[in-house]
């Protein structure tokens, strides 16, 4: 199976270089276990390199000439391919997905955050669509996705010691009680965080809103090692996140928000400890701490269960997988000249792209407007919530 994956890092930036790296590691050890990837970016020149679907169908509908630069590059060099893959929904019109002669995978792990202005209006044109949120399946279906699979995020190659073997793992010292790395920045989730951190100021607590700000990525797997116990908290539904796979992976206990979706993952009580609220989680840490025996039982479970079934190379084989058997029983019909469609596409929307060049200027400067006042006003919030933060 040939597989032209699409991302959005480029090296325009230092953020973009380090998620290329990471981006671009990942595929090559999946290449040599086995799989034939080409990877093509499709960011652009946007904030977070992702245009939100209203951008996106604007762009497509006056022809807009980067956007179709991009599809007639895509076009040529995906053409003896089985399978696109779209990770993160980046860049790629529903109207170009339907004419490629191959399927179409939509590969997308930040619902429901930006379900609206991505997936909502762009999934459902895809042959599979490949959900990291497990709560979110249902939703998709509800878009009329016909072939919806949950395809987690599992952990990376470097989110771990390979080579570290499980007695040692478990005998080793741990003498951190609780460790949280994430962002301190999305106000739903910094008021719960904030809660729990009061209640365990010997945690160690880094990331992005954190007063000691990002933790150095060398040290990350060496921390969690020494951590009895990992806290995880979404910002909406989940489980999604790194945290949910790669915690129990370093020997770590895990307790999870969405408990009844974490439920879907692991066994409850025996893999993982789940909760639906903060105090229940702050109980539920003190409990843990104060049973040694229990946290080690049920971490070791865990592990047991990630390291089999959430590595890197099992989670990309559910997306490979599914295609198979999309493959196995439906018959592509898809028979496009998409270059030819490309061109004349562009021939049609001259006038909308002239249109567009000559207001320019107060269009974007409207947009530009409304970002920054976002911005302000999340700024705001943050400062309203350190304040409370370190006063407590």
């Amino acid at each position: 199976m040939k597989i032209f994956f699409c991302h959005a890092f480029s090296e325009n930036s230092p953020k973009d270089a380090y998620m290329k790296n990471w981006v671009e590691n990942w595929l090559q050890r999946l290449r040599l276990s086995g799989s034939d990837i080409q990877s093509f970016v499709t960011g652009l020149n946007y904030p977070g390199r992702r245009l939100p679907w209203n951008e996106l169908n604007a762009r497509w509908k006056r022809g807009d000439r980067i956007l179709m630069k991009m599809y007639e590059d895509i076009a040529i060099k995906s053409e003896n391919y089985d399978v696109l893959i779209n990770f993160g929904g980046v860049n790629l019109h529903p109207d170009f997905i339907s004419l490629l002669n191959m399927v179409t995978v939509w590969n997308f792990y930040d619902d429901p955050e930006s379900s609206k202005g991505f997936s909502r209006e762009m999934a459902a044109a895809y042959d599979i669509s490949a959900v990291g949120n497990i709560a979110e399946l249902d939703t998709y279906k509800s878009w009329g996705c016909k072939n919806v699979i949950w395809a987690p995020t599992g952990f990376r190659h470097d989110d771990f010691e390979p080579n570290k073997t499980k007695e040692k793992l478990f005998t080793q010292l741990r003498d951190i009680d609780i460790t949280l790395l994430c962002e301190r920045i999305t106000h739903f989730r910094r008021a719960k965080v904030d809660k729990y951190a009061i209640s365990f100021p010997q945690g160690i607590y880094r990331g992005k809103g954190w007063p000691e700000g990002f933790l150095p990525e060398k040290d990350r797997v060496p921390l969690l090692q020494r951590t009895k116990i990992g806290i995880n908290i979404h910002n909406s539904t989940g489980p999604i996140n790194f945290r949910t796979f790669y915690l129990p992976a370093n020997g770590v206990l895990q307790i999870c928000d969405n408990k009844s979706h974490l439920g879907k993952i692991f066994k409850l009580g025996e893999e993982v400890i789940g909760f639906d609220t903060i105090e229940e989680a702050i109980e539920k840490t003190k409990y843990y701490l104060a049973h040694e025996d229990e946290r080690i039982k049920i971490a070791q479970k865990a592990y047991d269960k990630v390291i089999s079934l959430y590595n890197e190379q099992a989670c990309f084989k559910l997306i490979t997988d599914a295609v198979q058997d999309f493959l196995n029983n439906k018959t592509l019909k898809k028979n496009h000249n998409v270059v030819q469609f490309i061109e004349e596409h562009k021939e049609n929307t001259k006038k909308e792209q002239l249109k567009y060049q000559s207001l320019y200027p107060i269009i974007e400067g409207g947009k530009f407007i409304k970002r920054a006042t976002k911005g302000i006003y999340n700024r705001l919030l943050r400062f309203k919530d350190n304040i409370r933060l370190y006063l407590k």
